[in-house]
């Protein structure tokens, strides 16, 4: 493409000193020549916007970038390549003519923008001899196979030109991406007529400022206002005996009224020497006025304490300061209490880091970043058509792929928080509920952004700014409000992986919540519970429910429908019903995808009945449904007929009735088999915790899903399938979800020798849509329906005591051919 050259000198860019300045242009090779003339990045330079919207991208191998070391863009790409490339030894031991970098750029660290809106980027021109652009590049290194390589190992060609472009060959067209790196460069020109390129060498940003902190936070408050931050008063209902560190006086105290405080979130130090806590013994001596100066805290704690002192706020919270670590009494409760703690914060600032070694938050004070942190941290993502930074991954591809992400205890303290101040390794991350800030936005000088309808080229930076100003602040709407803080931009999607508890929480969200939390890690697997505390508190609260052992009593039949890979039980004092039970993560979407407007409409089929540590025997107080709609067991069973049902595929009316009126448990036999067996009531006495409920079981044989060749073997790889469930006379009747093929295998009945196992119904189910439409194509209107099962495992020596093992489905129609009994089952 051509540039529009203007050539008379802009007001905006500044007369160079000719008196001092002496451009030597940089030596480049054929391939990035290119670069050496400033049209190949999308800027306002005199008067016009040089080559907007240009991409380039290119393939070359390592040994081709060392091939002509006098080539400067060359030798600072290999440069980035070969700092990152330590960690990775299969790109040590490669043959470097097979590993192939492909380079794109140039990229802009600012915002995509979409409806066509025009990009002005502005160089930096602070010093009046050279025009600074600062760009970044991505960097997509992959290995060739081995195989496609020449004996001699020499193989020359790895790259043909197509329109002077150097393009991969055919020869293996996709190999394996190994790695994407993101550098940074700062490309300095001359400030002449025409521009030629004087240097490069790459820039980062040691410390951010926290004056762009405080704007965010600002606008947060001023806008946002309630949404985000606490009322005042509302602490009250912190818990007994909170305490803070007064970053004044250097000490933890005990307020005794209202206060705004900042809590902590970050991972507790590996290092044993960084063990300092409070504790009975040290509480006194810590209270002093001056005691934390004196006292050798974790860096990340002082960095936390240094930030908010710079930020105006007194007060911080930190648990291992702020929670008596030995106190049996009040730790409890404190722990129970990181709802109210988080949720009350004005702000959480969280170190979001890669490592647990304690040293500090990178960029505070007088702890700079790693000297190249973009070339260590996680790639920026770029948008290949507006040359800015995408930001809708933003949030996933930094915060979410962290460490701190991954420990158990920090899912709640980034739920429950409504502001959270995330410090990375390479930039700080700003998020409310309303909205999201980064310093990336902040690092090069403003884009001015205008519609291309209205685009009129500025003549200087004044009228730059004067095309993006706005009339009245009250007139702005939050989105135009936003984008006058640097750095902050509005967001109003409520995706499904958003971490924003709302008092409207759905059975979804925390089917999805449940998922995340148990896929992360605990350095102490009995916490499982305690660090899921905060949550279960806020539930309760917006649904006005118990939470029992991490399951919600409003929606127990639904979350006891849980499930996860293989068997295994963490054991101890949770019931194996609940999963906060399981060691391996668990899962809800095998029932129905969250996505699905049909998730979790359940047909209710069971009386719970909870042994209450401190109450007793209670009967569960759940919302009871069919399907689409919220009836009771008991109005159901009043009925004649069942409530009709609307959607594409579903049975009809008659239909329904019909094959629920032959199942031995439906509404109608549920209501008529209401007493619980007093035997097993007492029993249930035994074991706190434990579910009583009546049903119908039936002892089932376990089986493959597919069939084995067992003449060639078992399978290689022993994934997690589902299993198949057999009558006595070896009809299948349903699946178990994700059952370990050696399980299976070991549990299936042999020729001589037949293995039953029992099986219970929990709840009911309509298929699947896709299912439906398929078994509509064939008139198989009766196998629409299906049971929630759950099979168990039975207690030696105590009747009616069983364990949940694993949950699947039975075909409604098919039940009545298991030989169903109804029993009284203590679930534990």
């Amino acid at each position: 493409m051509s540039s529009h050259e203007d050539k008379n000198h802009s007001p905006f860019i500044p007369t160079r000193d000719d008196n001092h300045a002496q451009f030597t242009a940089l030596d480049l090779c054929q391939r990035c020549q290119p670069w050496g003339q400033i049209n190949i990045h999308s800027i306002v330079c005199r008067s016009t916007i040089t080559r907007p919207f240009t991409t380039f991208r290119e393939d070359t191998s390592v040994e081709q970038l060392t091939r002509d070391p006098q080539c400067a863009l060359c030798a600072a790409v290999f440069n980035a390549y070969s700092e990152r490339s330590q960690a990775l030894p299969s790109l040590q031991s490669w043959p470097p003519q097979r590993i192939v970098i492909r380079i794109t750029g140039p990229f802009y660290t600012d915002q995509f923008l979409q409806d066509q809106i025009i990009m002005s980027r502005q160089p930096d021109v602070s010093d009046p001899n050279y025009i600074v652009v600062r760009t970044f590049l991505e960097l997509n290194i992959r290995c060739l196979p081995r195989e496609h390589m020449e004996e001699n190992g020499s193989k020359q060609c790895f790259t043909e030109q197509k329109d002077q472009v150097a393009t991969a060959t055919d020869e293996a067209p996709y190999p394996q991406l190994e790695l994407t790196i993101t550098p940074q460069f700062k490309m300095k020109y001359s400030n002449e007529e025409i521009p030629v390129l004087c240097g490069i060498e790459e820039w980062e940003t040691p410390h951010f400022d926290v004056g762009v902190l405080k704007n965010w936070l600002k606008h947060c408050s001023d806008v946002h206002g309630t949404e985000c931050v606490a009322k005042a008063g509302e602490n009250a209902v912190l818990p007994e005996g909170f305490r803070v560190i007064d970053t004044e006086e250097m000490s933890v105290i005990q307020p005794s009224g209202f206060i705004h405080f900042v809590a902590l979130s970050y991972m507790w130090s590996c290092d044993p020497n960084d063990n300092v806590q409070l504790e009975k013994s040290n509480v006194d001596a810590l209270q002093a006025p001056g005691s934390l100066r004196k006292t050798t805290i974790p860096g990340i704690i002082a960095d936390a304490i240094t930030l908010c002192r710079d930020l105006g706020e007194r007060y911080l919270w930190v648990d291992r300061l702020c929670i008596i670590q030995d106190d049996e009494i009040t730790k409890p409760c404190q722990i129970n209490a990181m709802d109210k703690i988080y949720s009350l914060a004005t702000l959480t600032i969280i170190g979001a880091l890669n490592v647990r070694n304690g040293l500090g938050l990178p960029g505070v004070g007088g702890r700079p970043r790693h000297p190249r942190a973009s070339i260590w941290s996680r790639p920026h993502s770029a948008d290949v058509e507006g040359q800015g930074t995408r930001l809708d991954n933003l949030i996933s591809d930094v915060i979410d792929t962290s460490l701190w992400n991954k420990r158990g205890w920090t899912f709640q303290e980034r739920l429950l928080s409504k502001r959270r101040l995330f410090i990375t390794e390479s930039q700080v991350i700003f998020e409310c509920c309303q909205g999201q800030a980064t310093e990336l936005l902040t690092w090069t000088l403003a884009t001015v952004c205008e519609s291309p309808a209205t685009v009129d080229i500025p003549a200087k930076i004044g009228d730059s700014e004067e095309a993006t100003s706005f009339t009245s602040i009250n007139e702005r709407s939050k989105s135009q409000r936003a984008m006058a803080v640097p750095g902050f931009y509005e967001y109003y999607r409520d995706t499904d992986d958003s971490f924003v508890f709302k008092e409207t929480a759905s059975i979804q969200d925390y089917c999805r919540w449940v998922k995340d939390y148990s896929s992360r890690q605990l350095s102490c697997g009995t916490d499982i519970l305690n660090a899921f505390a905060g949550i279960g508190n806020s539930l309760s609260a917006a649904w006005d429910s118990e939470v029992l052992y991490g399951i919600p009593e409003k929606y127990f039949p639904a979350g006891l429908l849980w499930d996860s890979m293989g068997t295994a039980s963490r054991g101890g004092n949770i019931p194996s019903w609940s999963w906060a039970s399981s060691l391996t993560p668990i899962d809800y979407e095998w029932h129905c995808k969250s996505y699905s407007r049909e998730f979790f409409q359940i047909a209710s089929l069971v009386y719970f009945y909870y042994q209450d540590p401190s109450q007793g025997l209670r009967k569960l107080d759940t919302e009871e449904r069919w399907i689409q709609h919220q009836k009771t067991i008991e109005e159901l069973a009043k009925g004649e007929e069942l409530p009709p049902l609307e959607g594409k595929k579903i049975p009809g009316e008659w239909r329904t009735n019909w094959d629920w009126r032959q199942c031995p448990q439906s509404p109608w036999e549920t209501f008529k088999c209401l007493a619980l067996d007093p035997d097993a009531c007492n029993i249930a006495a035994m074991f706190p915790g434990s579910l009583v409920f009546n049903t119908t079981v039936a002892s089932l044989e376990i089986d493959h899903l597919h069939k084995i060749d067992y003449v060639k073997g078992p399978p290689m790889v022993h994934e997690a399938s589902n299993a198949l469930l057999r009558n006595r006379w070896g009809d299948g009747v349903g699946v178990l979800s994700n059952m370990d093929f050696r399980w299976i295998e070991e549990r299936r009945s042999n020729e001589g020798n037949k293995k039953l196992f029992d099986i219970i119904i929990l709840s009911g189910q309509l298929e699947k849509y896709g299912v439906r439409k398929y078994l509509a194509l064939f008139d198989k209107w009766e196998d629409m329906w299906l049971l929630d099962v759950m099979l168990v495992e039975r207690l030696p020596c105590k009747p009616f005591v069983a364990r949940r093992v694993a949950v699947g489905t039975v075909k409604m129609c098919k039940w009545k051919d298991c030989e169903p009994r109804w029993e009284t089952v203590v679930l534990c």
